[in-house]
């Protein structure tokens, strides 16, 4: 009885987990492809790993950890909405608070917007793969020199 009743829990449970999936593939943990990685004219880190959690309420929160080739450490962390709203973000940096927005065009892609001083820096879109185990992010630096981007992540297991 007890081994048929927990069954029945533990497919609730994967059930409910497939069903937030599919309602927000980017959720979970994603690391760098850096042989399918583009990183235009920016430093080669050693590398990078993305985390989005879904903090209820149409409110999500993302975390970027990147090791630089000397083994130092940055991060990035935002609370956001799909609601086109500035959000601001969070850095190990001492630098100026940037801002971002987001923008949900589909079940699978999503753009996005950095501002910093109400000027835009950063311009980019992420793309989910039909199967949900790649995450793409093309990004455009507007206001900036500095080459586009496009980062191939692949979901952690």
């Amino acid at each position: 009885m007890y081994k048929k009743l927990l069954a029945i829990l533990g497919l609730t449970l994967f059930s409910s987990a497939v069903l937030a999936q599919e309602e927000n593939p980017f959720l979970g943990t994603w690391d760098i492809d850096m042989e399918r990685s583009n990183f235009g004219s920016a430093s080669v880190p050693g590398n990078i790993s993305r985390s989005y959690a879904d903090l209820g309420d149409g409110h999500y929160m993302f975390l970027v950890v990147t090791t630089n080739e000397d083994g130092t450490v940055g991060a990035t962390s935002a609370s956001y909405d799909y609601s086109g709203e500035h959000f601001p973000m969070a850095s190990l940096d001492a630098l100026p608070t940037p801002q971002i927005s987001y923008r949900r065009i589909n079940e699978t892609t999503v753009e996005y917007t950095v501002y910093l001083d109400g000027e835009v820096q950063q311009i980019g879109a992420r793309f989910i793969s039909p199967n949900y185990q790649q995450l793409s992010i093309a990004i455009q630096f507007p206001n900036s020199t500095q080459e586009d981007q496009i980062l191939i992540f692949n979901k952690r297991s």
